[in-house]
């Protein structure tokens, strides 16, 4: 498969029609631009927890795919074959793709977690059965142009692309059948009026299962420092970065930050956010009332309105500084960048933006988290038989 993929990358960048590159390149950095759907339906929205449960699961795929990564240590197809030029120069290990598995994710839990209302009939909402085929032929064939277009750019190999999809089909399969109900259930329970909010064991258990990847994060890790990697020929797939890339400057070396097994370690700790999330449920103490945001988010002023999305902007963009700081050792990089702003994140639009909107009197009710002194959520209030669906 790889020298069939290697003759097909070869064939579609010497025969290249007009626009096509172009075109790749929006396919391939249009999953950029999949997170802001989840901000903006976590800012305009009534199904405000299904955007944040979507952005955890897209960083658990980011952490998942950097230890499969590590696991599999297999080069993309630009270092080791002359004739591959690469139109982008990643600088991780190949296999598998992590656009082929964020990108399906992203498009497939688009209308299963944020918009659910296309794929399942609710009370006041019903679409016809050819728009929701329309919806999910868009998020098929937007998923295989973003894998193709890796292919196209000298950056994956199909075997890299195909596993990918296969991990995260494997992944949204499981979680949306055994896992997301019973999450969304339990997290809009913890937050009615009167309840204890989330489980001190809930946080124990989701910390210790972070810490767990991490330490296993580590474990691979060192495995390639140690063992897996052979020095010259890493030197070998760095030297085809630096050739082939004009805008590449840095030559790095096997122990830089920015490269392979060094990368994929740090990428690994976004798993630390679904952690941080949680976290700022329960240390918001506040409430969710479902379907009753769109109501009231009409009574405000086009200037309140305004005001609720440049606070979050704001707060957001106090993580640029730690984004634009660069460590020369990888440990520094995993844990002073990535593992700080997972946290960090989480907190801020759980916990931070909760407060600031009811310190400043622009908390409405539907918000995710409202604050409200007459509704908070108190432990005294908490019945485990008045939960009803689950327990932690």
């Amino acid at each position: 498969m790889w020298e069939a993929n290697t003759v097909l990358t070869v064939y579609l960048q010497e025969h290249q029609f007009p626009g096509e590159k172009e075109i790749f390149l929006f396919f391939s950095y249009s999953l950029f631009a999949m997170p802001g759907i989840a901000l903006i339906a976590f800012l305009f929205f009534d199904n405000k927890l299904g955007a944040l449960l979507y952005g955890c699961l897209i960083q658990a795929i980011f952490a998942e795919n950097s230890v499969l990564k590590n696991l599999y240590h297999q080069a993309r197809p630009y270092f080791i074959e002359d004739s591959i030029q690469p139109y982008e120069c990643n600088k991780e290990y190949g296999k598998p793709s992590g656009h082929a598995m964020s990108s399906s994710a992203m498009c497939f839990l688009i209308p299963c977690i944020i918009f659910p209302v296309f794929l399942k009939d609710q009370q006041n909402y019903k679409y016809p059965l050819h728009l929701r085929i329309i919806v999910m032929f868009i998020v098929t064939v937007w998923t295989f142009m973003t894998g193709f277009s890796r292919v196209f750019m000298g950056v994956h190999s199909f075997g890299q692309i195909l596993l990918g999809w296969v991990y995260t089909a494997y992944t949204i399969i499981i979680y949306m059948h055994y896992f997301h109900t019973p999450i969304s259930n339990y997290i809009k329970q913890c937050l009615q009026p009167g309840s204890q909010g989330v489980s001190s064991k809930v946080i124990k258990g989701a910390g210790l299962f972070a810490f767990g990847w991490t330490c296993l994060s580590i474990l691979i890790f060192e495995f390639n420092n140690k063992i897996f990697l052979d020095e010259d020929e890493v030197e070998i797939w760095l030297d085809a970065l630096y050739q082939k890339c004009p805008n590449q400057k840095t030559h790095y070396n096997i122990n830089s930050p920015q490269v392979l097994h060094n990368v994929c370690f740090s990428l690994s700790l976004y798993i630390w956010f679904p952690f941080s999330f949680i976290l700022g449920v329960k240390l918001t103490r506040g409430i969710y009332n479902e379907n009753q945001f769109s109501i009231h988010y009409k009574m405000l002023t086009f200037w309140q309105k305004l005001i609720r999305v440049l606070i979050l902007l704001l707060l957001l963009s106090t993580l640029i500084p730690i984004i634009l700081i660069k460590y020369q050792n990888t440990y520094a990089e995993a844990f002073g960048k990535i593992l700080t702003i997972s946290i960090l994140g989480g907190l801020i639009i759980t916990y931070v933006y909760s407060q600031i909107l009811n310190y400043f009197k622009l908390t409405i009710e539907g918000d995710f988290i409202q604050i409200s002194p007459q509704l908070i959520s108190t432990p005294e209030g908490y019945k485990a038989s008045e939960l009803g669906q689950i327990n932690f």
